[in-house]
């Protein structure tokens, strides 16, 4: 018989200290705030772009002829770009939401 060890996500319905009903809203899986996430996900799109470029250079200049691969890198890189931009649009009327409440 094989016993599974208690995951840390429940770790907290045994513990006396009251749950915030903001935890987590903010971090990520592993703890790391919204800023980090989005950085890191403007980071990874700046790097897909420049992988789009560099193989559609190795491919206009003769060194490659691998076109599948240049159109999936062209994708990778739309793809987070656009999850970059969905990111900030989703910020944006949060704000702005804010900003419309009454106090």
């Amino acid at each position: 018989m094989n016993i599974n060890p208690i995951q840390p996500n429940f770790i907290n319905l045994i513990s006396n200290e009251p749950a915030s009903p903001f935890s987590g809203v903010l971090e990520g899986s592993d703890g790391a705030n919204f800023a980090d996430i989005l950085t890191d996900a403007l980071k990874t799109a700046a790097e897909l772009d420049s992988a789009d470029k560099a193989s559609a250079l190795e491919l206009l200049i003769g060194r490659s002829d691998d076109l599948s691969g240049l159109l999936l890198d062209a994708q990778k890189a739309e793809l987070s770009l656009s999850l970059a931009l969905q990111i900030r649009n989703k910020v944006l009327d949060a704000y702005n939401d804010i900003m419309r409440m009454q106090v």
